[in-house]
């Protein structure tokens, strides 16, 4: 007996408590009001994972976990919001006067302010009324930075919070809607109509204004003066896009978002201060150990960089994460790491349930239970060293340890958030150690010093080195993106039992090395995880259907031709603007979502950026055979990016016109209909390529791009072959291309249009739709738009919302 306890009784490396199993299971029961077959089976991989390691004879019952997720979800429930319909004023785009009152001010980069405004009420031709739940407004170049308690009057444009609606997408409206936020707002006329009441007064709100705003003044009018205020005071609104754009493309976004990772720096701050008393009053060791006193001397320099960064949420979960950590470390508890986390997230999770959801907990939490996991088995390959040059190669080789820990906690959920990899760890040795050491120390002590009259000097000098070093580190990180040395790839966005696969497989590894027992049946269930999604997309795309989607991207356009096999041609990438990229943040997760950034052709119809302003970062990071054009590239920054990505990766653009065919199968082609040799429009809207997908010398659907009068007009003398199943409206539905006879020729028995939700420009127009004569399902109001056809089989239509 005494022998099958000591087999069911495995030594497994991180053991966890009961308790924190438990609170696994309630947090999945949390996710389970948002994704319920996906927490479900890993609430089953819980039970699995931890019956196995604790062993049979030990294992805790799974009833109880079944009641932590159920109680989770019941939790989660309670704190989930309210929908709320939007006022019909709302709906018709009309311009009205917004009274709230100021909760949040959150500096963006690009000179940009991001306020939340609670108490709201809304004046319109209706009449007044209060509007529920908090409003978002983006403002520009801001001429006035107000304080959370200030009253404001302003005219706005409103609309509900909306999400892009295509499968995998990051849920944009439930990221706001789980704050409280309902709508998003833009100021209207030139100059707009802004009227603030009187701040408050609040000694608190009063001195970070006076301190931001010192520091501010006394850094240099540079870069790297904007970095050391964004990363001192959380004031990012002096970042230019390219400087943020740099460090996001290098892997080195999170140095920006104030995190954890910053509040351990200040908290290295606490240690130094406390190595230089003990050396200066060495007695003191007699009374308290160096290691406690760090954590005292600590705290309030915690506390004030997280009260300063607000409203960082991540800055503030991060502050409770550290008080944990030196509340055991200051009672001499083991398991600090661990023990830590697992603490704060539960004060976290019990205070506030959905931020379960928030993408900055989820990487937190992750990244330091992967250092805690996996950083012992890396660090005994340094060892202790008693050179001075070994030991600070042992130190950088630890710095880039915990670094590789966390980056492969992370990985696959920054696969499934971006489908981007950044495998620039080594640039972490140069950053991380001069941001850490040198940056924020010189920062926070001469914005200390700025508080006093007479030490106003030296922190300004204090702030100047640090901001100098700061330049000197953008100057590295441009060069290195010039010559590019720091490459940044999209990737395969796994569907959810990879993820759970992918943990589920970490665990039996982490056992393995630490017991050097491995779990065969346990790496069986992650290695069917894995490779189970993958099949499915192979059995799915082996079926005999040719599919033409209408993606969401707001008010552009980008449609995807798919054909059996899983070859994919896209037509078009959607808007964007110059802190906005629909190619980058829309049009490319949706195409790796499950499958690799592959595709056999990319059309570009015509230059206008709501067609084009996508496709640069498409050309540049999937695996494109052909580029096809109708002979004009765009102007403006979207053409500049687009030739840079044009030249960098050695592509010919083909350019097609009236006549042309692009074999997709040996029954499937896309014909060019326009523009021909002879046509003379110059408008780019004109000369759009008009393309229709044939299958066995029948028209399924006609991609016409934004062609007008003169475009339609040419097709129809030129007797072009229009007739097709499925039409996408020309121009967006606009009245511009409207034309019956048209219509008539293509004789559709479907229209899609691609319009944006509540666009500005009302489209599709009335009486587009009402002469087109057949239904019309818009991006808008439905999401993802797919017409698919089967071997023997008619027309049918998926969408994302019913």
């Amino acid at each position: 007996m005494s022998r099958l306890l000591t087999e069911e009784r495995p030594r497994f490396a991180a053991g966890l408590l009961p308790w924190q199993s438990y609170f696994l299971a309630f947090v999945l029961g949390v996710f389970a009001f948002r994704y319920p077959v996906a927490s479900s089976a890993a609430l089953f991989a819980l039970i699995l994972v931890d019956t196995t390691l604790r062993g049979w004879l030990r294992r805790l019952p799974a009833l109880a976990f079944l009641l932590c997720s159920v109680f989770g979800f019941a939790y989660a429930a309670q704190w989930a919001p309210e929908p709320v319909d939007p006022p019909q004023w709302m709906m018709q785009r009309d311009a009205v006067i917004i009274t709230g009152v100021v909760e949040r001010v959150e500096p963006r980069p690009g000179h940009r302010l991001r306020l939340v405004l609670g108490e709201i009420t809304a004046q319109s031709q209706d009449g007044t009324a209060i509007l529920p739940g908090r409003l978002a407004w983006s403002w520009r170049n801001p001429d006035h930075t107000p304080v959370p308690g200030q009253s404001v009057t302003a005219r706005l444009r409103v609309v509900p919070v909306h999400n892009f609606g295509n499968p995998g997408a990051w849920d944009y409206e439930w990221y706001w809607q789980r704050q409280g936020v309902f709508w998003r707002a833009w100021p209207v006329g030139r100059p707009a109509f802004i009227e603030w009441g009187a701040e408050p007064e609040s000694w608190f709100s009063g001195c970070k204004q006076r301190l931001r705003h010192t520091v501010a003044q006394l850094v240099p009018d540079t870069q790297g003066g904007a970095m050391v205020r964004a990363l001192t005071t959380g004031d990012k609104s002096g970042l230019d896009v390219e400087t943020t754009d740099a460090a996001r493309k290098a892997g080195l976004a999170h140095t920006l978002a104030l995190s954890g990772m910053h509040v351990g720096f200040v908290a290295c701050l606490g240690l130094a201060l406390a190595w230089g008393v003990t050396l200066l009053f060495p007695g003191l060791l007699l009374v308290i150990p160096r290691q406690k006193l760090a954590v005292l001397i600590a705290i309030p320099l915690v506390l004030g960089y997280a009260w300063l960064g607000q409203p960082s949420h991540s800055l503030i979960r991060a502050t409770i994460m550290y008080g944990f950590w030196g509340l055991l470390l200051f009672q001499g508890r083991g398991r600090i790491l661990l023990d830590g986390l697992f603490f704060a997230l539960a004060v976290i999770v019990a205070l506030s349930p959905l931020a379960v959801f928030d993408l900055s907990l989820q990487m937190s939490a992750t990244a330091v239970a992967g250092i805690g996991l996996l950083l012992p088995f890396i660090t005994p390959l340094f060892g202790r060293k008693e050179q001075l040059w070994k030991k600070g190669l042992a130190w950088a080789g630890g710095l880039l340890a915990v670094s590789i820990c966390a980056n492969i906690a992370l990985l696959p959920i920054i696969s499934w958030y971006f489908g981007t990899w950044c495998p620039n760890i080594l640039l972490n040795l140069i950053w991380l150690p001069v941001l850490g050491f040198i940056v924020m120390p010189l920062g926070i002590i001469g914005m200390l010093l700025s508080l006093v009259g007479w030490t106003v000097p030296l922190g300004k000098a204090l702030l100047t080195i640090a901001s100098s070093a700061m330049d000197i580190l953008l100057s590295v990180l441009h060069w290195v993106g010039d010559m590019g040395m720091a490459p940044a790839f999209s990737v395969l966005r796994p569907l959810w039992p990879e993820i759970l696969g992918c943990f589920i497989l970490l665990v039996v590894v982490i056992v393995a090395l630490s017991n050097r027992r491995l779990f065969v049946g346990l790496a069986g269930v992650g290695f069917v995880c894995l490779v189970a999604p993958h099949v499915t997309v192979m059995v799915s795309d082996a079926r005999d259907e040719t599919r033409v989607s209408v993606i969401d991207v707001g008010l552009g356009q980008s449609v995807l031709v798919s054909v059996p096999g899983g070859r994919q041609w896209l037509i078009d990438g959607g808007a964007g603007s110059k802190y906005f990229d629909i190619g980058e943040a829309v049009v490319a997760p949706y195409l790796t979502y499950g499958r690799p950034p592959r595709l056999e052709g990319v059309f570009m119809s015509h230059p206008d950026a709501d067609h084009s302003h996508g496709l640069p970062f498409i050309l540049s990071r999937f695996d494109v055979g052909a580029f096809y054009t109708n002979g004009m590239l765009p102007r403006g920054q979207t053409g500049k990016r687009l030739r840079a990505v044009l030249d960098r990766q050695q592509i010919t653009p083909v350019v097609l016109g009236a006549g042309d065919v692009i074999e997709l199968t040996e029954d499937t082609q896309l014909e060019v209909l326009h523009p021909s040799s002879s046509f003379k429009g110059t408008h780019a809207n004109e000369r759009s390529l008009v393309l229709r997908l044939v299958q066995n010398d029948k028209g399924l659907a006609l991609i016409p791009g934004d062609i007008e009068e003169k475009g339609v007009g040419a097709l129809l003398e030129e007797a072009a072959p229009l007739r097709a199943e499925v039409l996408v409206l020309p121009h967006h539905g606009s009245k511009s291309s409207l034309s019956t006879e048209f219509y008539q020729r293509v004789a559709p028995s479907l229209a899609l249009c691609s319009n944006g939700f509540l666009n500005r420009f009302d489209f599709p127009h009335e009486a587009v739709t009402q002469s087109v004569g057949v239904p019309v399902l818009t991006t808008g109001r439905h999401g993802l738009l797919a017409a698919c056809w089967g071997e023997g089989e008619s027309l049918k239509t998926r969408v994302f919302r019913p």
